[in-house]
C-alpha cells in the first residue's frame, strides 16, 4: 500500500463518519447505548447506570488515534514496546487531566475536557521522549515522535467530537442570536438536538433549536489537519507535520470558542483559548530546540506490519474498555428500569 492510498482510505473513513454522525447523532435515540440495573428500589423497579454513545465514540476515537500513532512510529522499524510505553504513559497523564482541568476551569466535577487533556499531553510529551532516550530505555526520534503525536491527536479529536454531537455538549450558539450573515450561512447546515437528556437542552434550553454546528466543523477541520499532517509525516517532513497539526487545531479551538454557547469559564477569553495559544507558542519553541530528525521515512506498509500482532490487538481492546468505562458512565443522567416476567412467553 502506498502512502497516498493510505491517506485516501483514512480520508474516506473520516469523511463517512463525520457525515453519518452529523445526520444521526443529534437524535434522542443516539445518546444512551445501554442502561445497567444497579439497585432495586421497589419490587421490580431498579435504578440504573447509563452508558453513553459519547463514551463509545470517544473510546473508539482514542483507539484510532493510538493505532495511527503506532503505525507512524512503527514505520521507523522500532519494536512495538518502544512505541507503546511512551504512548501508554501519555494516556496515564491525559485521562485524569481531562477531568482535573475541567473541574478547575468549569467548576464541574462530572465533565471532561479534551482541550485540557491535550494541553497536558503536549506539555509533557517532549520530556517523556527525552527521558526515555536519556535513561537508555529506548531510542525515540523526538521530532517524529511529537509529529506522530500531533497527527494522532488531530484525527482522534476529530473523530471524538462526534461524541459531543451525541451527548449534545460543546454546542454552538442558536442561529437566532448570530449575525445575519452567519445565520444565513448556517441556515442549511446546522445541528438541531432532540431530547431533554442532551446537554444543549438541559443546560442551554436549546431542545430542537437550530445551532451553529461547531462540533461538526471541528471534526471536519481537525481531520483535514490530521490527513495533511499524516501525508507530510510519511514523506519525512516531521517539523512541518507537527506544526501543521498543532497550529490548525489550536487556532480553530481559539476561534470556535466564540461560536459556542456552553459555559467555558469566566472572562472575555476562556482558559481553553489561552491554552490553545500557549500550545502554538510552545510548539514553535519545541521545534526550535530539538535538532531536525535524521531518520529516513519508510513506506506506511512498514508501520502497518508493525501492529499486525496479537499483543497489539489485545492492548487496543483493553484500552477501549478502560476509556469507555472512564468516560462512558453518565453521572448527569439516570434511569429507572422495570424488570418483569413476560407471562405470555413462558
Amino acid at each position: 500500500m502506498s502512502n497516498e492510498v493510505f491517506v485516501i482510505i483514512l480520508a474516506i473513513g473520516c469523511g463517512s463518519a463525520i457525515w453519518w454522525g452529523s445526520v444521526r447523532l443529534p437524535r434522542a435515540d443516539w445518546q444512551i447505548v445501554a442502561s445497567i440495573p444497579r439497585r432495586e428500589t421497589v419490587r421490580g423497579l431498579w435504578t440504573g447506570v447509563n452508558l453513553t454513545y459519547y463514551g463509545l465514540i470517544l473510546a473508539t476515537a482514542q483507539c484510532v488515534a493510538v493505532t495511527l500513532f503506532c503505525i507512524l512510529m512503527g514505520s521507523f522499524g522500532r519494536p512495538l514496546w518502544v512505541i507503546g510505553l511512551p504512548a501508554g504513559l501519555m494516556l496515564v497523564i491525559c485521562l485524569p487531566a481531562s477531568k482535573i482541568v475541567a473541574r478547575l476551569v468549569e467548576k464541574k466535577k462530572n465533565t471532561f475536557t479534551v482541550g485540557g487533556a491535550s494541553f497536558a499531553g503536549f506539555v509533557v510529551a517532549p520530556f517523556i521522549a527525552w527521558g526515555f532516550n536519556a535513561g537508555g530505555f529506548a531510542s525515540i526520534p523526538v521530532l517524529p515522535f511529537l509529529a506522530a503525536l500531533a497527527v494522532s491527536y488531530a484525527i482522534g479529536e476529530g473523530m471524538g467530537r462526534l461524541g459531543c454531537i451525541s451527548f449534545g455538549c460543546c454546542y454552538g450558539k442558536p442561529l437566532g442570536s448570530c449575525h445575519p450573515i452567519a445565520a444565513r450561512l448556517f441556515s442549511r447546515f446546522h445541528l438541531r438536538f432532540s431530547g431533554e437528556l442532551k446537554k444543549a437542552a438541559y443546560e442551554g434550553g436549546f431542545d430542537e433549536v437550530p445551532l451553529v454546528p461547531v462540533q461538526a466543523m471541528t471534526s471536519t477541520l481537525y481531520c483535514i489537519a490530521g490527513l495533511l499532517s499524516t501525508y507530510l509525516f510519511l514523506n519525512g517532513h516531521y517539523r512541518l507535520s507537527f506544526l501543521t497539526a498543532v497550529v490548525i487545531t489550536q487556532a480553530w479551538r481559539f476561534v470556535s470558542e466564540f461560536l459556542r454557547s456552553d459555559h467555558r469559564g469566566q472572562g472575555r477569553l476562556s482558559i481553553y483559548q489561552l491554552m490553545s495559544m500557549a500550545m502554538i507558542a510552545y510548539a514553535i519553541c519545541v521545534i526550535s530546540f530539538f535538532h531536525p530528525a535524521t531518520v529516513t521515512p519508510q513506506p506506511v506498509v512498514v508501520g502497518l506490519r508493525s501492529i499486525a500482532t496479537l499483543p497489539f490487538f489485545i492492548s487496543i481492546e483493553i484500552l477501549w474498555i478502560v476509556v469507555f468505562l472512564f468516560v462512558g458512565k453518565s453521572k448527569v443522567t439516570g434511569s429507572d428500569i422495570l424488570l418483569y416476567v413476560r407471562r405470555d412467553s413462558i
